[in-house]
């Protein structure tokens, strides 16, 4: 089954969800699609590149760190995410006396940490 992007061009119902004129849906089953488009309800677009290295960069970072539905976040709110999970390493460093603190890397905070705790 192929899969298109659509921009709406009526009010349509999604997942449940009403979406209004000029709202994008990525990756809409052919079928629909045609339907949709048919109805004048919609119109194809073009498909964004599959390859969005830096977003999917983001993503494997927020996951590493714990961030809630990394998969799913767009890029501001992922970057908002990390800043967050980033910050409170630094604190929780900072409360278990680890030293140079600044100078780590997210991953080498979460290492610290947990030696930290073990003692």
């Amino acid at each position: 089954m192929n899969q298109v992007d659509i921009k709406l061009k009526g009010v349509v119902k999604n997942g449940g969800k009403w979406m209004k004129p000029g709202d994008i849906i990525r990756k809409v089953a052919d079928e629909i699609a045609e339907d949709l488009i048919a109805q004048g309800y919609a119109e194809e677009v073009e498909p964004l590149p599959e390859d969005d290295s830096e977003l999917q960069a983001l993503r494997d970072r927020g996951k590493a760190l714990g961030v809630a539905n990394a998969g799913r976040l767009g890029e501001s709110k992922l970057k908002e995410a990390i800043a967050e999970k980033e910050s409170d390493l630094q604190m929780k460093a900072a409360e278990l006396g680890i030293e140079g603190t600044e100078d780590k890397t997210a991953e080498e905070l979460i290492d610290a940490i947990a030696e930290a705790e073990k003692k």
